[in-house]
């Protein structure tokens, strides 16, 4: 663990919210996410324009909902009929590092497919967190400003990644670890979350104590402090496979922790079913293919049942 490498996660800054970009911003703005994707796909993004307060308030809802008691709790569970929104149980998650879970509690809203059945609506899944639903739609916003940052950064034209972004399955979390939830199922390891990358373009996170690392290029772990002033970006498995490993994908853990944390995390994605593989541009016949397609509806939602059951 490099607990001092904070100099190694490069600063985006964003134009002032308040002000119209202009032509020399977007450039900017394309050329500093550009880099940070290409060298190790994940920065700090400073000027976001989510109003603190909104932020306050969603972690405030956070921290109520993981002190009802289980049951209450059980009420909102996530499962494949409910899309995976919902609450997901200490220990619920399985490990793809070991033979344990996940020591940490999570939660789900976002955006669902109306072509699926689901038990209820998204809006009971969404009562917990009035805050963190106002705070979904302004990351989303968010979210496009950053899409269209890497859009122009790899010269893909007006449209982009637009023909992908039909209905996006967008989903923002609220996750709990708790000091005490490893011994309570019983993990041997040193981490609460095991490393990994996101099924997503990317994530955008804020976490009230440390815990998060992200893999260095020499193969160290990074610590990655929280920022009152800053959203920690990293870049997901779809925009690593899209651009054929231009973009690099933030491979992340969190490790155990010495004081209750909590962490906020959206995840930007592409609407059900959309069939990931690399884009025509970054292939030839001298330069093939190194990744295969996923398909985010039925692969995504089998890759969710092998983690989390069918609830």
């Amino acid at each position: 663990m490099a607990e001092g490498k904070r100099s190694a996660i490069p600063d985006v800054c964003l134009p002032s919210p308040d002000v119209r970009w202009t032509v020399e911003d977007k450039a900017r703005v394309a050329a500093e996410i550009g880099a940070a994707c290409r060298r190790g796909g994940y920065f700090f993004l400073r000027h976001h324009g989510v109003a603190a307060d909104l932020l306050s308030a969603a972690y405030e809802e956070t921290r109520r909902f993981y002190r009802l008691p289980v049951d209450e709790k059980r009420k909102f569970n996530a499962s494949a009929q409910s899309q995976f929104l919902g609450y997901r149980g200490l220990g619920r998650e399985k490990s793809t590092a070991h033979t344990g879970s996940e020591a940490c509690e999570q939660y789900r809203i976002g955006n669902i497919e109306g072509a699926l059945d689901m038990p209820a609506s998204a809006d009971f899944y969404h009562a917990p967190f009035t805050n963190g639903a106002s705070l979904f739609r302004s990351l989303v916003r968010l979210g496009d400003t950053l899409l269209s940052a890497c859009t122009d950064d790899l010269g893909l034209g007006a449209t982009g990644f637009d023909p992908f972004m039909t209905s996006p399955m967008h989903r923002l979390g609220f996750n709990f670890y708790g000091v005490a939830h490893g011994e309570q199922i019983a993990n041997t390891v040193d981490y609460a979350m095991s490393p990994h990358v996101d099924l997503s373009l990317f994530t955008m996170l804020t976490q009230n104590e440390p815990g998060l690392e992200v893999k260095g290029s020499h193969g160290e772990w990074i610590c990655v402090p929280p920022t009152h002033d800053a959203l920690f970006v990293f870049i997901g498995d779809y925009l690593q496979r899209w651009t054929k490993g231009l973009y690099v994908a933030g491979k992340h853990r969190v490790r155990a922790v010495t004081a209750d944390r909590l962490s906020i995390q959206y995840k930007h994605r592409p609407g059900y079913a959309t069939v990931v593989a690399p884009l025509s541009r970054f292939i030839g016949e001298a330069n093939p293919a190194r990744y295969g397609p996923f398909d985010t509806g039925r692969q995504y939602a089998s890759h969710l049942r092998s983690l989390l059951g069918s609830g």
